[in-house]
């Protein structure tokens, strides 16, 4: 491992000599990052994937799933077609320990022991996604362990309106309008998106919407926010028999009032209040063990946070998150957690030295749950820029995964002595920014403990595991000429599961994407393949652990302009017919066919 890394390394660094001469003119690298604190991509510490509004554009994904999945580092299986449950790994951490947020604010369930399902948010409503590869507990708290994704929702002036049907009876809509009055904004993006797939009772239906209006004049702005996604699927089989009344429905409500006061150019108070609704329900009347279940939890939350520079060089955050979380669990109709409450209190530092070319950056969090001893989670780490193409770049991180009310405080399996999880993160690595190409190479290693599970022993939840996870990761995005980009993203896992002392499951050791993007002022055509290795997962029929074979699928999309506000555009999803599952004992969708219309006028 040591030697193939050295050997990366050295072509990583031989590659980038040969191209010193090449003029840095790349305007993605000045970005700055909102999820890290608004820090420019080329001095970040992180290892961090940005697709904008463009990438969006170009690939038109029908999920945010297909986007994770161009990231190294990410991946996101499905147990069956999109609207089932969606395991995401960061890092090969577990699908708990990694942490969406809707604009900086956080989409969670503190209501389920598992996670919530956000991987098949509807690209309609988004315009940016950032991606934080490797902790951010330091920041984020809870659950930021393996790795963080900010979606930005759209905020763009004009009128846009999409109609689109295909096969397994597939209707897809979404409008999105935007306008600016002097100092005032509105905002808003509504999709549609129904199918039935080729099972019996494989249907899906969602409904997603974002609003945003608000105030903006010198140093004052004043917003108000709201966030919708509302599922309703079907369950097609489970244990390998067809299941014709299974199903379920999941809702999130996301409401934020955030508020802005720069008090000079250098410093500002930013507040964000928050409330937050998820509902999860599952029934089927055939099951006669568990026929009927639901979670649900509100959370209202306050972030605030106060940032300056001195001396031209000091950056310094300082902040206090407060959370209250109201937790409903109901199971075949009997109350099993009824209206708790439990509160968060965290305050966070946050740091930065620019020495010119090195920026050396330090943070640490505080958080306290009722009932649970309080967590510190710092980080530090440093970025070097060797010249104007070239970054340097390390860290070292400690975080934590708060257990659920349901694990501690479940009459029947809960465990009111349970412990946060914990994890330790080790990361080295390097950029390249170019006019033509942006690459990267991460070498990363975490070790995980106090992991939180099942114990047979006693039947209860139980702090009874450890995970090692050692890997690398290679992005490239290359210019090929004007209008043409290449993309790809590798990632090699090893992961180890100390308790029974095999790899964790899922968790492939090989996994790889490429997207081809084309865009001319005639058509932009645009072609994805992923290929995820062989892993272990485990087999719900047999009540054992397998080895679940290889598979690669790929996806196409061509836009075609046809006049100037109008547009026709034409996607094919696993358009080999692929057949694989994704997770052992449900079948991944096959061939799926969408033609659309486009009407849009720009302000």
């Amino acid at each position: 491992m040591q030697r193939l890394i050295a050997s990366l390394l050295l072509v990583f660094l031989s590659f980038s000599s040969l191209l010193s001469k090449e003029k840095k003119d790349n305007p993605l690298i000045e970005e700055k990052i909102e999820v890290i604190g608004k820090v420019p991509l080329y001095r970040a510490l992180q290892s961090i994937s940005v697709f904008d509004e463009e990438y969006l554009k170009n690939f038109s994904p029908d999920e945010l799933k297909g986007l994770l999945n161009q990231s190294p580092g990410m991946l996101v299986l499905n147990a069956g077609n999109p609207a089932q449950f969606s395991y995401s790994f960061a890092r090969g951490a577990s699908v708990n320990q990694m942490l969406y947020l809707v604009d900086g604010i956080k989409l969670h369930d503190p209501s389920s022991s598992l996670a919530g399902n956000f991987s098949f948010l509807s690209p309609q409503l988004i315009e940016k996604v950032e991606i934080v590869r490797g902790p951010l507990s330091n920041l984020y708290g809870s659950s930021a362990m393996g790795g963080v994704v900010n979606v930005i929702t759209r905020k763009k002036d004009g009128l846009v309106f999409t109609l689109a049907g295909g096969s397994h009876g597939t209707l897809e809509s979404s409008i999105q309008f935007g306008e600016r009055f002097s100092d005032f904004f509105v905002f808003l993006n509504s999709n549609f998106l129904n199918y039935d797939d080729s099972l019996k009772n494989d249907h899906f239906e969602r409904k997603g919407f974002s609003f945003n209006s608000g105030y903006e004049k010198d140093r004052f702005s004043l917003g108000v926010s709201f966030f919708g996604n509302i599922v309703n699927a079907g369950i097609p089989q489970y244990l390998g028999a067809s299941t014709p009344d299974r199903k379920y429905s999941q809702s999130n409500l996301l409401f934020t009032l955030p508020v802005k006061f720069n008090i000079t150019n250098e410093s500002y108070f930013d507040i964000k209040g928050s409330l937050h609704w998820n509902n999860y329900e599952f029934s089927d009347p055939d099951d006669l063990w568990n026929y009927l279940f639901s979670n649900s939890s509100f959370v209202t939350e306050l972030q605030t946070k106060f940032s300056t520079q001195f001396l031209a060089k000091f950056n310094l955050s300082v902040g206090w998150d407060f959370s209250r979380q109201k937790i409903d669990n109901f199971d075949n109709n009997e109350k099993i957690i009824s209206g708790l409450k439990t509160d968060v209190n965290s305050l966070y530092l946050d740091m930065n030295i620019d020495f010119s070319k090195l920026l050396v950056a330090g943070s640490v969090r505080y958080d306290k749950y009722n009932g649970l001893p309080g967590v510190f989670s710092p980080q530090i780490g440093i970025s070097f820029n060797v010249n104007s193409f070239l970054k340097l770049r390390s860290s070292f991180s400690q975080s934590f995964r708060a257990p659920t009310i349901p694990e501690m405080l479940n009459p029947y399996w809960g465990n009111a002595n349970l412990l946060p999880e914990t994890g330790k993160s080790f990361e080295i690595g390097c950029d390249l920014f170019l006019s033509r190409i942006n690459m990267g190479l991460s070498f990363f290693n975490s070790e995980y403990g106090n992991l939180i599970g099942f114990s047979p022993l006693t039947a209860k939840f139980a702090n009874i595991n450890k995970a090692k996870i050692t890997g690398v990761e290679i992005n490239c995005n290359l210019k090929i000429v004007k209008g043409l980009n290449w993309l790809t993203a590798y990632t090699y896992l090893h992961s180890q599961d100390i308790q029974y002392k095999r790899a964790l499951l899922r968790r492939p050791r090989h996994s790889f994407s490429a997207a081809l993007h084309h865009h001319t002022s005639r058509f932009t055509l645009s072609a994805e393949m992923v290929y995820v290795g062989k892993r272990l997962d485990y087999d719900e029929l047999f009540w054992t652990v397998s080895e679940n074979t290889a598979f690669s699928h790929f996806n196409f999309s061509v836009t075609i302009p046809l006049f100037k506000k109008v547009s026709v555009f034409f996607r094919v999803n696993n358009a080999l017919n692929s057949h694989f599952e994704e997770v052992l004992g449900y079948p991944a969708p096959l061939r799926r066919v969408l033609f659309g219309v486009k009407y849009q006028v720009n302000n």
